[in-house]
């Protein structure tokens, strides 16, 4: 029989030679690669042909034309956030801003038409305030709006839209919270509001002392510290300011929240100084021992404190045990309010674009709608691309704690000497993040 093991160690040598030969490694992709594989590729799949954007009215409600440049003036901010990159805008991004911004300007119409036939006016007084309370902590308001992609007009058009509803559904009586519904809602959460400690409510206007620190860029030296002078100076000039406000504070009749709202700093002025309710330990000290001593209606002189001088307003006090509905009715009066005014918006809009003949000449500049192919999910990560993206999951115990948690900022110039927390909400319990200590027992018992 001849023998193959010379036959066989020929074909062991050749597939050796082949396994050590170095596989071609692929080149890497230029700049023009890559801008070539994200605008036909990346974005083919919800590509679509777009017509031209009409030149006179881009939509009609009833005998109401949306001219071009209402349109416009929103839309050439949005390409202008790809130009600025030296990039084309992508068809799909430049369909959904189409889309979107008419449907805006449409909607925006259909409500200015059935405010006039209600006969109902937006809260001029709420929109100053809501405009006020945007600008509060931006340096460059026209960075801003450019980087938003809005324009000072489409920003406020937007706020009065918000408010137009809230008027139409109000003359509705949609939004009317009944006695029978804060009692029922105050029986769910009372329970959160026990304590064996004596609680106050109080507002504040709050002069902080020195110029406001800003965040250092990265890279960039910390500046030196400032002079026993400089210090010195600042106290002297908040000090004078914090006592000409607590003179204006105590005139009869005066508006303390108005107040509040113009000249304090950090989140609470848009609440009109309001700070909720509070334990002694969850404040700095000098802010308890003013704000415990004092009665219901009091004002304070202005008080030290390291997050400059505060002059306070008490509004509530408490013994230790349960909180009375009274205490906490304006809150549930305005998350009630809040409720319903989610609800209604989306109703209302349903029943408005049904009521008002509309004209959509944008619509036939989109083409088709493109299709999306939805990735399936795999057992247990609920509905999503299979890792939790766009996926909604219930979360429960110390998951859900976490999660209320992980929300909380640190409002600038708060007077409590700890770090607020707050605790996630159980199903049917809402209690005010304003009682910290509470909120904190809340999640460490439900976690």
């Amino acid at each position: 029989m001849r023998s193959l093991y010379p036959l066989s160690v020929s074909f062991l040598i050749a597939a050796l030679a082949g396994a050590c030969t170095d596989p071609p490694k692929p080149a890497k992709a230029s700049k023009e690669d890559l801008a070539k594989i994200e605008k036909e590729g990346g974005d083919k799949a919800a590509d679509t042909v777009l017509g031209a954007i009409p030149k006179g009215s881009i939509a009609k409600v009833g005998t109401v034309d949306i001219p071009n440049e209402a349109f416009a003036s929103i839309y050439d901010l949005k390409v202008k956030k790809y130009t600025d990159r030296g990039r084309d805008i992508p068809s799909s991004a430049d369909r959904r801003y189409r889309k979107s911004i008419a449907e805006r300007l449409i909607y925006h119409e259909v409500l200015a038409q059935e405010a006039k036939e209600l006969g109902v006016e937006f809260d001029k007084a709420a929109l100053e305030a809501r405009e006020s309370q945007q600008r509060r902590g931006i340096r460059d308001w026209e960075k801003h709006l450019s980087r938003r992609g809005e324009t000072e007009t489409s920003l406020r058009d937007m706020y009065v839209a918000e408010l137009r509803e809230k008027a139409i559904l109000g003359k509705k009586g949609l939004l009317e919270v009944k006695p029978e519904e804060i009692e029922a809602d105050y029986e769910k959460i009372k329970d959160n509001w026990k304590s064996d400690k004596p609680r106050v409510r109080a507002s504040h206007i709050l002069i902080p002392i020195g110029p406001k620190k800003e965040r250092r860029p990265h890279g960039k030296a910390e500046e030196p510290e400032a002079s026993d002078e400089d210090r010195a100076k600042w106290e002297t000039e908040a000090k004078a300011k914090a006592d000409e406000l607590h003179k204006a504070a105590l005139v009869e009749g005066a508006d303390f929240a108005g107040i509040a709202t113009e000249s304090s700093t950090g989140p609470s002025a848009a609440e009109g100084g309001d700070i909720g309710i509070f334990t002694a330990d969850r404040m700095a000290e000098e802010f308890s021992a003013a704000a415990f001593a004092m009665k219901v209606g009091d004002i304070s002189k202005p008080v030290k404190t390291k997050f400059g001088f505060h002059i306070i307003k008490v509004t509530g006090s408490w013994g230790p045990g349960p909180l009375p509905k009274e205490a906490l009715e304006d809150q549930i009066v305005n998350r009630l309010e809040q409720r319903k005014l989610h609800q209604g918006r989306r109703e209302l809009k349903e029943k408005l674009l049904e009521k008002y003949e509309v004209v959509d000449n944008i619509k036939p500049t989109l083409g088709p709608e493109p299709e999306r192919k939805r990735a399936k999910s795999p057992r247990g990560h609920g509905e999503g691309d299979g890792h939790g993206h766009g996926a909604k999951m219930k979360l429960g115990g110390k998951a859900a704690a976490a999660k209320g948690l992980k929300a909380v900022k640190k409002e600038d110039g708060d007077p409590s000497a700890k770090k607020p927390e707050v605790t996630a909400k159980p199903e049917g319990k809402s209690p005010a993040p304003a009682d910290k200590e509470l909120a904190e027992k809340k999640a460490a018992k439900d976690g």
